[in-house]
């Protein structure tokens, strides 16, 4: 896959896990109000780095990126598992998981193509 295809392909994934959160926001909202919080600016967050991701090669969007899928991830994690303060969910529901996939892949992608965007911001100066 080049440069292009695999930028691309992230943001896609970025934005996908973005979108599926602004969605599920309103009803985590009406649970527990700052998981409902986390889940909009978590959305917001990824929708734009995806928007960044997708016009141009940049790498702190996909550190970024990166981070927010992952810390997403755990976050979806750590509420099944031991909770989170005044919020623990016993239903590993298919929405959490398929955003799972979609974190995992983002991070996949990026790990693989941090040493190549890297040396293209040391190449701009």
């Amino acid at each position: 896959m080049n440069e292009i295809n695999t930028r691309r392909t992230a943001a896609a994934l970025l934005g996908g896990t973005g979108l599926l959160h602004l969605a599920l926001a309103p009803e985590y909202l009406g649970e527990q109000a700052y998981v409902g919080v986390l889940f909009i600016l978590g959305g917001l967050t990824a929708g734009a780095l995806a928007l960044r991701l997708w016009a141009r090669e940049d790498v702190r969007a996909w550190m970024l990126g990166a981070l927010v899928a992952a810390g997403m991830g755990v976050g979806f994690v750590l509420s099944r598992t031991v909770g989170l303060p005044g919020f623990h969910e016993a239903e590993w529901e298919l929405s959490g998981l398929v955003s799972l996939l979609l974190e995992a892949g983002f991070v996949a992608l990026a790990a693989g193509r941090a040493p190549a965007a890297l040396r293209a911001a040391e190449e701009r100066g």
